[in-house]
């Protein structure tokens, strides 16, 4: 799938999720992120990956603070902004997964945990710009669809 229609779920589940105000692709990479949460995952055939959700700390807290109801200027906990990006980073994992691999896949997700704070390396990087902030999405692994695409695949009709 591309990275335009990753891009836009990523943007979906932070809007309607953590009432964040997607802007469109970042321009510009954070100078440090603030909080990055991995969410593993096992799919089909045994295959395995991570997607990794990184946020700078205006994302952090926006996330936080919408998804606890916070009054405006209340500046949440660190504890309160972890476990806000926890939960961010599982609904983003848990809907990514279907737009790259497709519906027919059956995909277990370990809990969200934090990891250490470092470049977003994977084969898809996303960055998405927000009012708020940004967010970063690294995409690791890749699920053996072969089996299921082979399955369905239609023969071209011959040409006259």
């Amino acid at each position: 799938m591309s990275d335009a229609a990753c891009l836009t779920t990523v943007a979906e589940v932070a809007e309607n999720l953590a009432f964040l105000m997607p802007i469109g692709p970042a321009e510009t990479r954070p100078a440090s992120w603030h909080l990055q949460v991995e969410v593993q995952w096992a799919g089909p055939d045994g295959s395995r990956g991570r997607i990794i959700v990184a946020l700078d700390r205006g994302a952090a807290e926006a996330t936080a603070a919408n998804l606890l109801g916070l009054g405006p200027g209340e500046i949440p906990a660190e504890q309160d902004s972890l476990e806000a990006c926890n939960e961010l980073a599982n609904v983003i994992a848990g809907n990514l997964l279907p737009v790259l691999y497709g519906e027919d896949h059956e995909f277990h997700l370990v809990p969200p945990e934090p990891v250490p704070l470092a470049p977003l390396i994977g084969r898809t990087v996303l960055w998405l710009a927000l009012v708020e902030g940004v967010i970063g999405v690294a995409i690791q692994g890749d699920a053996d669809n072969t089996r299921i695409l082979k399955a369905v695949r239609i023969p071209p009709v011959p040409q006259p």
